[in-house]
């Protein structure tokens, strides 16, 4: 028996997966530093192709996405900036900060008329994980900017992968430790949901028995790292933990065991 709950105790991680057009992307495939290396449409606001700190590409596996090379921010102000789009509901990028952690923000912005730039989401600081981030659209924006403030510590950050879609949003081809998770999975009553690299808004969390009768539920605005639930008052056995968000669903087999 013990070995029977250990086994059901794993995650089922499950997304909504619906058909998406891709409106705009940029992997930095033949950016070598070169302004004439970028690609079109692409704004890349600082350059450089010499080596040493001024380099803004990384072309060593561990510092970019999918494949080498990916752009290197390693100066405050530095921007990479979309070609324009349309009716977008989501951006999706690789993300990694380099170097010993300092509290650098890292902002995503968007426009809708081309000229002003509103933060939609701040990371500070970027974690030194690789990690893939998703960040909601709406159908107003035209372009997004990625900016990264600096100061003289040496913390840069690389960016690849950048992915602008329309459609749900989706969160298929992220493994479930890079986004969201609840832990422990046999636990004597307090779980944690732990949100390290993608922010959770307006999150539902339900727990129910296996016949699928809901027992308790919480909803929180937003959700980050070690959010505890309580299920102190429920009896030991097994149960379904089930998160949903604005960019994510999760479900989980929990064992409650004192």
């Amino acid at each position: 028996m013990k070995k029977f709950l250990l086994l059901i105790a794993s995650a089922v991680f499950t997304i909504n997966v619906n058909a998406q057009n891709i409106l705009a992307q940029y992997d930095f495939t033949g950016y070598n530093g070169l302004a004439t290396s970028v690609a079109p449409g692409w704004t890349v606001t600082n350059n450089d192709s010499t080596t040493g700190p001024t380099l803004t590409f990384y072309s060593t596996s561990g510092f970019c996405g999918a494949s080498c090379p990916a752009y290197k921010f390693n100066i405050t102000g530095a921007a990479v900036i979309s070609p324009t789009f349309a009716n977008a509901t989501q951006v999706r990028f690789y993300m990694k900060g380099n170097g010993t952690i300092k509290p650098n923000p890292f902002t995503v912005y968007s426009t809708t008329n081309g000229t002003t730039w509103n933060p939609v989401q701040v990371y500070n600081p970027v974690p030194s994980t690789a990690a893939i981030y998703y960040v909601p659209l709406t159908a107003a924006d035209i372009q997004v900017k990625f900016e990264y403030v600096k100061d003289s510590s040496g913390y840069n950050v690389g960016l690849d992968d950048i992915v602008i879609a329309d459609g749900p949003l989706a969160t298929s081809n992220l493994a479930s430790s890079d986004l969201v998770s609840i832990n422990p999975t046999i636990s004597k009553g307090i779980i944690y949901v732990n949100s390290s690299s993608i922010a959770l808004n307006n999150v539902v969390v339900s727990v129910s028995n296996l016949l699928g009768k809901e027992l308790k539920r919480a909803n929180f605005k937003s959700v980050s790292s070690l959010t505890p639930i309580n299920l102190s008052d429920l009896p030991d056995g097994i149960y379904i933990v089930k998160l949903k968000s604005s960019t994510a669903e999760l479900t989980r087999r929990i064992i409650l065991s004192r």
